[in-house]
C-alpha cells in the first residue's frame, strides 16, 4: 500500500530553499575591503609621486596649478652612459664597449630619444596627462655621487645585522620558551619592558660606549655590533617557539640529542617563518637607519645609503628629481625583499600571534 500522497511527493522532489546571506554581513565585508583599499591607495600615493618625479625630464611638479596632473609616463630619453646631449640633439647615440671600431677617447653609452614615436598616446585626450620619461636622473645619481659604495656599505651592514639578530635572538628565545628555570618569566618581562623606551633614550649611552670604550667610531662594525640583538626579535621568536609541541623535543631528548642539537637540527627548521619575519624587520630597520650612522661616520667612504642620500640632497640643492631617483634606488631593494619573503612573513606573524 502506497502511503505517500501527491503533496508529499511534490515536497520530496522540490528543491531545497535558497539560503540568503544577510545583507548586512555582505555590506560589512565590502566596507572593510573598501577601507583597506583606500588605505592602501593613500599609502602608495607618496611612493608613486616619488617614482614619477624621478623620471621627469624637466620640472619636479607632477601636480601643476590649474592644469591636469602629468601622471602617465611614456618613453622619452632612455639610456645610460655618455652621449646624452648628442641623443637629445640627433635622436640617438651608440658607443658600446664591444664595438672595436670606436675612436680612442669616445665616451661609452647608449641613448635613444623616443619622444616623437608615441603618436598613439599623444594624439588622444590622454596626452594632457602624459610626459616623456627619462633615465637621465638615475644616471646622474650613479655617476656624480659615490652611490655604488653607499649601496655596498648598506648591504654589508644590513646583512650583518640580520645574521647577528637571527643568531642571538633565536638562541635567547629558546630557553625563554622551552626551558624551565628560576626567574625565566622575570627575565622575559624585563627584556620585554625595554620595548617601552624609545631608541633615542639609549642613543647617548650607546654612543659613549661605542666611541670611548670600544672605539667603533667611523667603522662599519660600529653600525653592526650595537644592534646585534633586540628585544622585539626575542619576543617574536619566543612566541614562535611556543607554537611547537614539546613532545617533539622530548622525543629528541630520548634519542640522545643535546639541547644545542635540538635547537639547530629540529627547532630552527620549524621556525623558518618567524626567522624570515625577523629578517625582514631587521633588514628594513638597518637599511633605513639614518641617525646612528650620521653620528658614527665621518669618512665619506663609510657612508651608508641614507646618509649618502642626505649628502645627495646637499649636492643637488633644488633638484628634487635627482633626489627622488636616489630615494627610489634605496626603496626598491626593500620592496623586492618583501615580495620574495612575503609568504614566510605572513606565516611568521600569524605564528607569533597564535603563540
Amino acid at each position: 500500500m502506497n502511503l505517500s500522497s501527491p503533496k508529499t511527493a511534490d515536497i520530496a522532489l522540490a528543491a531545497p530553499p535558497r539560503v540568503r546571506k544577510p545583507r548586512g554581513r555582505w555590506l560589512g565585508k565590502t566596507g572593510w575591503y573598501t577601507i583597506m583599499v583606500l588605505f592602501g591607495l593613500v599609502t602608495a600615493v607618496p611612493f608613486l609621486w616619488t617614482a614619477l618625479m624621478s623620471v621627469r625630464p624637466n620640472s619636479a611638479n607632477v601636480f601643476r596649478a590649474n592644469q591636469p596632473p602629468e601622471i602617465i609616463p611614456y618613453p622619452g630619453l632612455i639610456g645610460w652612459g655618455e652621449g646624452q646631449r648628442t641623443a637629445t640633439q640627433e635622436g640617438s647615440y651608440t658607443a658600446l664597449p664591444w664595438d672595436g671600431t670606436l675612436p680612442e677617447g669616445t665616451g661609452l653609452g647608449w641613448w635613444r630619444d623616443y619622444g616623437d614615436q608615441n603618436e598613439l598616446l599623444l594624439g588622444t585626450t590622454l596626452s594632457q596627462y602624459a610626459f616623456p620619461a627619462t633615465t637621465a636622473n638615475y644616471y646622474r645619481v650613479w655617476t656624480d655621487v659615490n652611490l655604488p659604495r653607499y649601496i655596498f656599505n648598506s648591504l654589508v651592514v644590513a646583512f650583518s645585522v640580520v645574521t647577528l639578530q637571527l643568531l642571538t635572538c633565536s638562541l635567547a628565545a629558546y630557553p625563554l620558551a622551552k626551558m624551565r628555570f628560576k626567574g625565566r618569566d622575570t627575565a622575559f618581562y624585563l627584556i620585554l619592558a625595554t620595548l617601552v623606551f624609545p631608541d633615542q633614550l639609549t642613543l647617548i649611552p650607546t654612543f659613549i660606549m661605542s666611541v670611548n670604550i670600544f672605539g667603533f667610531a667611523d667603522t662599519l662594525h660600529g653600525l653592526i655590533i650595537p644592534f646585534g640583538a633586540n628585544a622585539f626579535g626575542i619576543f617574536l621568536l619566543r612566541q614562535t617557539y611556543q607554537s611547537i609541541p614539546n613532545e617533539i623535543m622530548e622525543s629528541a631528548r630520548i634519542d640522545g640529542a643535546s639541547e644545542f642539537g635540538i635547537w639547530w637540527r629540529i627547532l630552527l627548521p620549524l621556525i623558518r617563518p618567524g626567522l624570515a619575519t625577523l629578517a625582514i624587520f631587521s633588514f628594513v630597520g638597518s637599511w633605513n637607519s639614518f641617525l646612528w650612522p650620521l653620528l658614527m661616520l665621518r669618512n665619506e667612504a663609510m657612508f651608508t645609503l641614507p646618509v649618502g642620500l642626505a649628502f645627495l640632497e646637499g649636492a643637488f640643492t633644488g633638484n628634487l628629481r635627482t633626489v627622488a631617483a636616489g630615494v627610489m634606488v634605496a626603496t626598491v631593494p626593500i620592496i623586492l625583499l618583501f615580495l620574495v619573503f612575503q609568504r614566510q612573513f605572513i606565516r611568521g606573524l600569524s605564528g607569533a600571534v597564535k603563540g
